[in-house]
């Protein structure tokens, strides 16, 4: 008979591998992009998280952000991970789109700095 504190030993450890075989619902680099800011904030948002965080501002100028700080044309595909430079660029670009202060771009901020830029 199996005591019941080894099961709750043991169920963190299934649950964690189970989610680690789990296959992705779609690899980043194959999903489709919406159009416009939509599709730019999808293809900078890596988590999924509704907020480009810091450690994915790397990506804003291959997601369409130009180097003026201008929203562009929306990729095909998601590209890999960036050269290590990019990151300053996307540190700038967080200074003039975080509105709040929070050090992450929300949806709505990211919206707002497209629309104001067209």
């Amino acid at each position: 008979m199996i005591k019941p504190t080894a099961v709750y030993a043991i169920l963190p450890l299934v649950v964690f591998l189970g989610a680690c075989a789990a296959p992705p619902d779609q690899p980043p680099q194959s999903r489709k992009l919406a159009d416009g800011p939509r599709g730019q904030f999808e293809c900078a948002d890596r988590n999924s998280n509704d907020y480009i965080d810091r450690a994915e501002l790397v990506y804003l100028r291959q997601c369409g952000v130009g180097e003026d700080l201008r929203c562009g044309s929306v990729p095909d595909t998601m590209a890999p991970i960036p050269a290590r430079d990019e990151f300053e660029g996307g540190r700038r670009m967080l200074e003039v789109m975080d509105a709040d202060g929070d050090n992450r771009i929300s949806k709505l901020e990211f919206r707002a700095h497209c629309n104001s830029n067209r």
